[in-house]
């Protein structure tokens, strides 16, 4: 074999020894970066697992609210257990708990780094009471709510069989516009298991409506009020009912005037 040849082959060996070199120290390398990064993953997990490094302290509520206190919301999370800490908290976990408050229509909760849970409510909006226990939403949904936490008085008062809700409320809302614009103001209305209607207006009187031809018997009563009113005046009297459950007129049932208790003492003292 010539010189020349023996020379080429060298620098063959000689290249590939050094390419070999390059590859391994390569590896070498890479072993060391990934060992390095999985040791710092590790070191970070186990320091964000550490309770005393990153402890969920803080909660943010947002949300219009009728009912919910902040108490209602650290107390129905408590009630999982331990807070924890900020890496390891479930908060589709946290969302179904706050959701189990009856009141609540639906929540969203959502972490922010490092220690802060922001959570957003919306509850329902009451807009009628229901069977003097429970509450009823713009849409007829029942529901129920911390009396202690609730201003109800004011909210029309709603009574029918289980099931009946919505047909309920819309009764109520056709009949209440037809008196409200003759000024008068519905404080209750009830539907019998038989969808038979009766209504108790604002100073008490109630009108009973029964099945059928409810508007044209409101709007009757409405005709013929000032009539009884006077009547009730002239008489010393108050009117009880109005009982319109007839093709044509209608029974007034009386009950004693309000007895003024000034003007009753001083009667009295007359007297004596």
């Amino acid at each position: 074999m010539s010189q020349a040849a023996i020379n080429v082959r060298t620098r063959k060996i000689t290249s590939a020894r050094r390419i070999d070199g390059i590859q391994l120290t390569g590896l070498i390398f890479l072993i060391i970066v990934s060992s390095v990064i999985i040791w710092a993953g590790w070191m970070m997990m186990s320091w964000m697992q550490d309770p005393h490094r990153l402890p969920l302290s803080r909660m943010v509520v947002t949300g219009e609210r009728y009912y919910t206190t902040s108490d209602n919301i650290r107390q129905a999370i408590l009630a999982l257990g331990s807070p924890g800490i900020f890496i390891t908290q479930d908060v589709d976990v946290i969302r179904q708990q706050i959701e189990r408050m009856p009141w609540i229509k639906r929540a969203s909760v959502r972490k922010q780094w490092p220690d802060e849970l922001k959570i957003h409510l919306v509850e329902y909006a009451p807009v009628s009471r229901w069977n003097d226990l429970y509450l009823l939403d713009d849409s007829g949904k029942v529901f129920s709510a911390p009396v202690d936490q609730s201003d109800n008085k004011t909210m029309p008062m709603l009574y029918g069989p289980e099931g009946s809700e919505k047909d309920v409320l819309a009764g109520y809302r056709t009949m209440n516009k037809v008196l409200t614009a003759s000024k008068f103001h519905l404080k209750a209305v009830s539907m019998s298991a038989r969808h038979s209607w009766q209504l108790t207006l604002q100073d008490d009187i109630c009108l009973k409506l029964g099945r059928d031809d409810r508007v044209r018997r409101l709007q009757r009563f409405i005709g013929i009020y000032p009539v009884i009113f006077q009547q009730a005046r002239d008489s010393n009297k108050r009117i009880s009912y109005v009982d319109l459950r007839y093709d044509s007129g209608l029974a007034v049932g009386w009950m004693p005037a309000y007895v003024n208790p000034k003007n009753n003492n001083q009667q009295q003292a007359k007297q004596q």
